[in-house]
């Protein structure tokens, strides 16, 4: 039977009986032949040996559960250990160190490699301080754990015990259940009101009731409540609990979910339903662990379950959920806005809000459009872009961004607009190299854009890479000389970031490489890591300024209901302070200084082309060879990646790597091999 990831033991106070709980749920797991382990994140009132100071919460755990664990899983167990028996915040100040929930949480992950689950034991209840603005609760929120809740039977627990199942439903925490632990002599009239009383009003299951035991052993912690309560049996035949199976999972999808940009045959095929996800990896229903070399649709750019991410989500989501931006404002949004603004070459900017990428685009065309029609230019309805371009799936968007294989039956219902031919390296007439490019494939662009400029409000580009395209790549002096060409034609650029922000190019954005200051900014995925959805317009000032209602009303009738969502918000607030902090453009140029390199013998294999890098971007061409077209040969690549644990997607004939910024280098190194032996194997050889 597969074993949930852990549980999260808690008190409703100190002295509870969390130890002796958290012992009985370890013994009943191994009983059940899971390799549970136990952990104790913050030990105070440690105990002094020849070896150093030991955890006595720990060493009964382990005794209980007759463990030797070696030296590795120790240092995990037991992160931070204190001799004084006081509060862990005051203890963590007395020894001078500041506990870090990331730290923790880096222990527990260690502990999950080599382990099937963790029973993670509190300090104290849920609002012991860790530190001056962290509690317990914001340590169990970033585990992620369900709870379970040691309440003792006698007088005063109905309160202690209502006040803190009160806190874990308002912190949206999922609570396994409560187990009672006598820690002394007596159980009558009172203690058994009080668990019936707690029972009936909380609605919360009673996993077991612990006696007052004088000689503790595993056997008797382990007959003392009801481990079927704990961890319920799966019958893959009955009713409810079938749902659970990734058989029944399947079948059910087939019946009810339309999945995107997904062929109906490969829905009838099946494929892995994903439970989960950690670093940079997704683990299915049996699981199987793959490499997310896509970051799931360029957006996971810290990978998965981020900690610091995870908390941020939780904190916010106990203070404030939704709230309009219409005539109201809240803390998140207006963070969010500050920290963008300052990303920019003239921080004087606005961020409108939306929530996919697309809708970011719709707001830059509609700001465009009406940007003109405030300065009483109202011919300027028109844009430009480039043909191979692609910015999204509603009207506008796909206006814009047409691509044929995506967007034929909609091609009637499109407004027009001029197109500029792409600039293709891989396909130069001049046979260029991009340091010798003369950018001869600029002088249409350039005659274009001079001849529309009277009806052009916008010209809108993906800034140095065309992603849906085929990942088409292109140089940064082609997007230097496009924003002067708009700038001499007076022309609005709006750059698409959405895909290639936040780090992906080596830079925080790609426009950066060409030195340029473009009108408009859209941006979404990597803004929140791809925890939420979450978009935006980035507008400068001047643009702005014409929106005023005074003397004419000039206001920008235009919003969406989640526009900078607090929950979106507080992640991405969250998600730049990472981006900054951990360097994370930096560690992309550095990987894909990696990326490019192992790429390198892609070029000698027979049927690959055009093989190119932009920051963490690899990708190529593969050619029909054998009686194989070149998207049926990248397909037949992806399906053997995927044996391998690695998730990719093709483009038609290109086969890429997006894979999330903070790989390690090690790691990328090794995917890249593997796509090379696949490549070889699958298609013939050099």
């Amino acid at each position: 039977m597969k074993a949930k990831r852990g549980f999260f033991i808690t008190g409703t106070d100190t002295d509870a009986g969390k130890t002796v709980a958290a012992a009985a749920v370890l013994v009943s797991l191994r009983a059940r032949g899971i390799d549970a382990v136990p952990m104790k994140p913050v030990q105070t009132g440690a105990v002094k040996s020849q070896e150093g100071f030991r955890s006595p919460d720990l060493d009964f755990c382990l005794r209980m559960a007759q463990l030797s664990p070696p030296p590795e899983d120790l240092r995990d167990m037991v992160p931070y250990i204190y001799e004084p028996a006081c509060s862990p915040h005051l203890a963590a100040a007395r020894a001078g160190r500041e506990i870090s929930i990331e730290r923790i949480v880096e222990a527990y992950q260690n502990l999950l490699q080599r382990h099937e689950c963790v029973v993670v034991e509190g300090a104290g209840g849920l609002l012991a301080p860790l530190s001056e603005t962290e509690t317990m609760l914001d340590l169990l929120s970033a585990l992620g754990l369900p709870v379970i809740l040691v309440a003792r039977p006698g007088l005063g627990t109905i309160n202690h015990t209502m006040l803190t199942l009160r806190e874990l439903e308002r912190s949206g925490i999922a609570l396994e259940g409560i187990i009672f632990c006598e820690t002394k002599v007596g159980w009558g009239e009172i203690e058994k009101d009080n668990v019936e009383t707690i029972s009936r009003s909380a609605k919360a299951p009673l996993l077991g009731h612990i006696p007052y035991l004088p000689e503790l052993s595993g056997d008797n912690l382990r007959s003392s409540f009801r481990a079927d309560l704990l961890m319920p049996q799966v019958d893959s035949t009955s009713g409810k609990d079938s749902l659970k199976t990734p058989e029944s999972y399947m079948r059910m999808d087939r019946a009810s979910l339309w999945h995107p940009y997904t062929k109906h045959s490969a829905a009838k095929e099946g494929f892995p339903v994903i439970e989960r996800g950690e670093n940079v990896y997704l683990f299915d229903a049996e699981g199987k662990r793959y490499l997310d070399a896509i970051s799931s649709w360029w957006a996971c750019n810290l990978g998965h379950s981020n900690p610091r991410l995870v908390r941020a989500l939780t904190r916010q989501a106990r203070e404030l959920q939704h709230s309009i931006l219409g005539n109201l404002t809240h803390p998140r949004a207006v963070e969010l806005a500050s920290a963008l603004a300052d990303l920019f070459p003239d921080t004087g900017r606005r961020t409108l809000f939306a929530s996919d990428g697309a809708s970011a685009v719709e707001a830059a065309l509609r700001v465009a459009v009406q940007y003109w029609h405030n300065l009483g230019e109202t011919g300027r309805t028109r844009f430009a872009a480039f043909e191979d371009s692609y910015h999204g799936d509603t009207i506008g968007a796909m206006s814009v961004g047409y691509l044929p294989d995506f967007h034929a039956p909609y091609r009637s219902i499109l407004f027009p607009v001029h197109k500029l031919k792409t600039p293709d390296c891989a396909n130069c007439p001049d046979k260029q190299s991009h340091t010798d490019c003369r950018m001869r494939c600029l002088e249409d662009i350039t005659a274009k854009i001079a001849e529309h400029a009277h009806e052009l409000a916008a010209v809108i580009v993906e800034s140095m890479c065309l992603g849906a395209a085929g990942m088409k790549m292109y140089p940064a002096k082609c997007l230097r000389k496009l924003c002067e060409v708009c700038r001499k034609n007076r022309v609005l650029l709006i750059v698409d970031e959405i895909a290639m922000g936040f780090g992906r190019t080596g830079q925080m954005f790609a426009f950066e490489h060409a030195g340029i200051d473009p009108d408009i900014v859209c941006i979404g995925k990597g803004l929140s890591g791809g925890y939420l959805p979450i978009s935006g317009a980035v507008v400068k000032e001047e643009i702005f300024d014409t929106f005023a209602d005074h003397p004419l009303d000039h206001t920008f009738y235009h919003g969406h209901t989640f526009a900078g969502n607090p929950l979106a918000a507080a992640v991405a607030v969250e998600c730049l302070n990472i981006y900054r902090e951990d360097n994370i453009v930096l560690k992309a140029q550095s990987g894909g200084k990696v990326l490019a390199e192992r790429l390198e013998p892609f070029r000698e294999v027979a049927g690959v082309a055009n093989v190119r890098c932009l920051g963490m971007i690899a990708a190529f061409e593969l050619s029909e060879k054998e009686n194989m077209s070149g998207p049926e040969r990248a397909r037949r690549i992806c399906r053997d990646m995927l044996k391998k644990g690695v998730l990719m997607r093709p483009l038609g004939a290109t086969l890429y790597l997006m894979l999330p910024l903070i790989t390690e280098e090690a790691l990328i190194a090794k995917t890249v091999d593997s796509l090379l032996d696949s490549v070889v194997s699958q298609t013939g050889g050099h």
